[in-house]
């Protein structure tokens, strides 16, 4: 429940499009024969379309109804989770296998945002952004409120703790290495775009663009991990700049003592405000974005699964399950990732069981809680 004017009731033309889109998924997926025993292209689908936003629910309905058989259903199902939901959720940089989607034109708009003249994001920027970000912010965490330990106004009685500059839409998927990263990175902005495709309609953004005010925000250690890993997020009400943090599970119960305190029926809500209009606050779009990745992960159980990946290989293990039941592909989707080296300026190639080293992949592990403050 969300405080201020009430929404706008859906026009009429607005509900049957989305009621005929709605049905037509359904209709498609009711008839869908299994690949293997637990695929489930059937019930993952329809929970992609349900969270994202209308014009990316139109395009998703789109794509099904292009797939005339049960095998380009199931690539495309494997297209979101290579291509999107891996990326967002890894957050390091490189997925070296991503199925490609049945849909036609693909090649063409990754070959054509590949030939754009956009740049990769850096970590040189990473100061300036966040001390443009603490003075937007009051110097406070835009969740907890919590004071930068290091800011000497404090006022006095007020809680102090280290804040950490994160990135909404993660780094990563802004910084390449070479024309090869530059290609992947294109394949996975392909996949944003088409489902969010008011990033490109209204802030007409690049891949490189992630290093902006507006994709950064202000927050406590304890809570930047779980905003990374979509353990949190922030849904939009109809209020600006006014958001409902939700929380999934293994998000840590001790930590919501740093939450907004909760309402009679649960929610808590956090309001950001600025405190010097020379640096925009966080963007709405950007945020809606991460809200709709995060509840398609946990609804799809998808989370869970890549961080068992991630944990798999971060042991040292080689991932492979002693009953061969694990998914080559799956785990090759994780393997390189940049989230396992433990220095993200790091510029040393990366190896593969020691297989001849590859290009460098980009770090942006400012979204698994870096080491030092200033990410």
């Amino acid at each position: 429940m969300s405080s201020g004017s009430p929404t706008p009731a859906p026009s009429t033309s607005a509900f049957s499009s989305y009621a005929h889109d709605f049905s037509s998924i359904h209709g498609k997926l009711n008839s869908y024969k299994r690949q293997y025993p637990r695929d489930d292209t059937a019930i993952f689908l329809p929970e992609v379309f349900k969270y994202l936003p209308r014009e990316g629910q139109k395009n998703l309905a789109d794509d099904i109804a292009g797939c005339d058989d049960d095998e380009k259903l199931h690539q495309l199902h494997k297209s979101l989770e290579t291509g999107l939901l891996r990326p967002m959720k890894a957050k390091g940089g490189r997925t070296p296998i991503i199925t490609p989607s049945p849909r036609i034109g693909l090649e063409d708009s990754i070959e054509n945002l590949a030939t754009l003249d956009f740049e990769s994001a850096t970590q040189s920027d990473q100061r300036k952004l966040r001390e443009n970000c603490l003075k937007r912010d009051g110097n406070q965490c835009v969740v907890s409120q919590t004071w930068d330990v290091e800011n000497n106004d404090c006022p006095k009685g007020y809680l102090t703790g280290d804040l950490q500059a994160v990135h909404i839409l993660p780094f990563a998927l802004g910084a390449f290495t070479n024309e090869d990263c530059r290609v992947e990175t294109s394949a996975i902005w392909v996949n944003i775009f088409r489902y969010f495709p008011d990033l490109r309609a209204r802030l007409n953004i690049t891949p490189g663009d992630v290093n902006r005010e507006d994709n950064i925000m202000m927050m406590l250690v304890a809570l930047h991990p779980h905003f990374g890993n979509f353990r949190l997020i922030f849904e939009a009400t109809d209020t600006p700049h006014r958001y409902r943090v939700k929380t999934f599970r293994r998000f840590p119960t001790t930590y919501f003592a740093h939450l907004p305190q909760a309402d009679t029926y649960g929610n808590r809500y956090v309001q950001f405000r600025s405190y010097n209009a020379s640096f925009p606050l966080p963007n709405p779009l950007f945020l809606a974005v991460h809200a709709a990745i995060g509840n398609v992960l946990n609804a799809t159980g998808r989370g869970e699964e890549i961080d068992q990946l991630l944990h798999n290989l971060g042991a040292g293990s080689s991932g492979l399950a002693r009953d061969g039941s694990t998914n080559i592909s799956d785990l090759l989707s994780v393997s390189r990732l940049s989230v396992l080296s433990e220095d993200a300026n790091r510029s040393q190639p990366l190896t593969d069981n020691g297989a001849k080293p590859t290009s460098a992949a980009p770090r942006g592990t400012e979204n698994l809680g870096p080491r030092s403050q200033n990410t």
